[in-house]
């Protein structure tokens, strides 16, 4: 039978300004991701689509939870081959490419 394991986060956009999205260039693209008892990470997009580049963005934390499972799933296939592992350490990277096509006029 198989098991089934529910995963809840909370995201809170905190850049109405006042405003709201009435321009494009007006709204705060910062967000707090919130989980049951656990400490609020401050989010935003990155600094090259109008965000703050001192919270994380969501390609950095995406980045970040593929690193996790790698190591999270690679530390249960040494502990079941006994094989003892003291340290691990991976500095994760990902790329994204625009589109050449993409519509920057849109958000001028």
């Amino acid at each position: 039978m198989s098991k089934k394991h529910l995963f809840n986060t909370q995201l809170e956009w905190v850049g109405a300004n006042g405003k709201g999205t009435a321009d494009y260039k007006a709204y705060s693209r910062n967000h707090i991701i919130t989980g049951n008892g656990k400490p609020p990470i401050p989010c935003s997009s990155d600094p090259v689509f109008r965000g703050d580049g001192t919270r994380y963005n969501p390609e950095e934390l995406l980045v970040a939870s593929l690193s996790g499972c790698h190591m999270l799933w690679y530390l249960h296939l040494c502990a079941d081959a006994g094989v003892v592992v003291t340290n691990y350490v991976d500095n994760a990277s990902g790329t994204m490419e625009e589109s050449p096509d993409a519509k920057e006029n849109s958000r001028k």
